[in-house]
């Protein structure tokens, strides 16, 4: 994909996919969003802009029934699609219960001190760690952070918190994700609104459903688009998403 092609690409599904997790579509309510979730905001994309659909799913889209084992399956190279492998109920073997503890253990991303500062820097730091907040929900099940910074009534703030609870809830968690940022800066193409644009590597890892559901998910490139407000204190994200680059 060009240069040309790709900025345009990333100004329509940034666009529509903001209209769409605004409340006119909703947003999905998995773990990483894609083609196959983003509501109207892909057939959108995909007619009006003729640009590559992102190939990742939240879920794969069959579920294979198992005899009780839990292994993730392992995914060919050059997809970006996870692979699932389920059954009845999750197994917990020595090994899935060392992985969960470890999840759980996790620590939360450190809040960024430029998150109380009112300028682009700030907005940009605060958009990074809504990033990494938005997978430590789902690595440990803890969501005080993520409701502090996503505290409105919009999908960015509701959908994540009710899908990571709900897998905790049932016994589920995901391993740990390591996310290395590539790029971020502000859209001056939303003249009205602070949005922000986040490039990152988001590595290999692998979700754990109570109802033995087991998603493997290969590294791959990704960008978040986060739309943010200075509320007087401290930068709170408004609405946000996070897609395959």
């Amino acid at each position: 994909m060009g240069a040309s092609t790709n900025k345009r690409y990333l100004q329509a599904a940034l666009a529509l996919t903001l209209l769409a997790c605004s409340g006119i579509a909703g947003c999905s309510d998995g773990q990483e969003q894609s083609g196959s979730n983003a509501g109207s905001s892909k057939a959108a994309v995909t007619a009006g802009a003729r640009a590559k659909t992102p190939s990742a799913t939240a879920k794969a889209s069959g579920k294979a029934k198992g005899t009780g084992t839990s292994t993730a399956t392992s995914t060919p190279k050059g997809t970006g699609t996870p692979t699932a492998t389920a059954s009845p109920t999750l197994i917990m073997t020595p090994e899935l219960e060392a992985s969960k503890k470890r999840a759980l253990a996790t620590p939360p991303p450190p809040k960024p001190e430029l998150i109380t500062v009112n300028s682009d820097d700030g907005a940009i730091a605060t958009a990074k760690y809504w990033v990494q907040l938005h997978y430590y929900i789902y690595t440990t099940g803890k969501v005080d952070e993520y409701k502090a910074l996503c505290n409105g009534d919009e999908s960015t703030a509701i959908a994540p918190v009710k899908y990571a609870t709900e897998n905790h809830t049932s016994g589920g968690w995901t391993d740990p994700v390591a996310v290395n940022f590539t790029a971020a800066f502000r859209r001056d193409d939303f003249k009205d609104d602070v949005v922000i644009q986040v490039n990152f590597e988001r590595e290999a890892y692998t979700s754990y459903g109570g109802d033995g559901e087991i998603e493997y998910f290969p590294k791959q490139s990704r960008y978040a688009g986060v739309k943010l407000e200075y509320n007087g204190t401290q930068w709170i994200v408004k609405v946000a998403f996070n897609r395959e680059r």
